[in-house]
């Protein structure tokens, strides 16, 4: 994540945040297009959801659980909740994807359905216009229900709905790229307001929550696993692992090998 609450545009990379459901438990939380550089590498990292990625031209690597898997136009792979994970793109083809983030009860067994398991995380597809035709029009129907959920919110009376709905979204979103801009859009506020009504109701900042959210986060991790500090750092929802620790360090008064290593 970098150091700064904003993070500049860029034309080549689009994310989009949902709350939807696809049915029943399995929820959709974002998905978005990237058109990678040249040898652009993301992770390692993990996730505490299923990411699921489609790529529509070039080629790159997927690399997870010791195994490298080459990959090009048409192919699929999906990293697997609490698993590291890394790609990169092709240093002469340099790939474009779509993804989609999803979780909840029912979200393995659709990712079953689809071919996906931790011992086989890839899976070619035969048709890929229609694969990315498919992903356009769940982003689409998502992004209508997104529209339809933020209605009811406005309605309610006082403040607890909007903090809730922000405080959930953090939760959900929180190893994103997060901006409090983005939070205050996704509850359908202004920003400052958003930010003050926030503080009134929880006592913290919007980013002060979350940057306590991700600090919760790294913490399970450096206690409940050997993971890399670096893994730890980007799983958190920091993509800099030096200013994790500095910003760990000033929080918590030692480093995160420290506080792993503590009695």
């Amino acid at each position: 994540m970098p150091r700064s609450e904003e993070a500049p545009p860029d034309k080549r990379f689009e994310e989009h945040f949902m709350t939807g459901r696809l049915e029943l438990d399995a929820r959709l939380y974002y998905c978005g297009r990237e058109r990678c550089q040249p040898g652009h590498q993301y992770g390692p990292t993990m996730r505490d959801h299923y990411l699921i990625h489609f790529v529509v031209s070039g080629k790159g690597t997927f690399k997870t659980d010791g195994c490298e898997y080459a990959l090009q136009a048409g192919d699929c792979f999906c990293m697997f909740p609490n698993r590291p994970a890394s790609y990169r793109a092709s240093e002469t083809e340099p790939w474009t994807y779509y993804w989609v983030g999803i979780g909840g009860k029912l979200a393995p067994e659709l990712l079953r359905a689809a071919g996906f398991s931790p011992q086989s995380p890839t899976a070619a597809q035969p048709a890929p216009e229609a694969a990315a035709g498919l992903l356009l029009q769940l982003f689409g129907t998502f992004l209508a229900e997104r529209r339809e959920a933020r209605a009811p919110a406005r309605r309610q009376e006082g403040s607890e709905a909007y903090v809730a709905r922000a405080v959930k979204f953090i939760e959900q979103h929180y190893q994103s790229k997060l901006t409090i801009s983005l939070i205050a859009r996704h509850v359908g506020l202004d920003r400052a307001y958003f930010t003050k009504l926030f503080h009134a109701r929880t006592g913290a900042a919007p980013y002060e929550f979350l940057l306590r959210y991700r600090m919760e986060k790294a913490r399970l991790l450096l206690s409940r696993t050997s993971l890399p500090v670096r893994i730890i750092a980007s799983s958190a929802g920091f993509g800099d692992a030096a200013y994790f620790g500095k910003v760990f360090a000033r929080l918590q008064g030692m480093s995160p090998t420290a506080y792993r290593n503590r009695p």
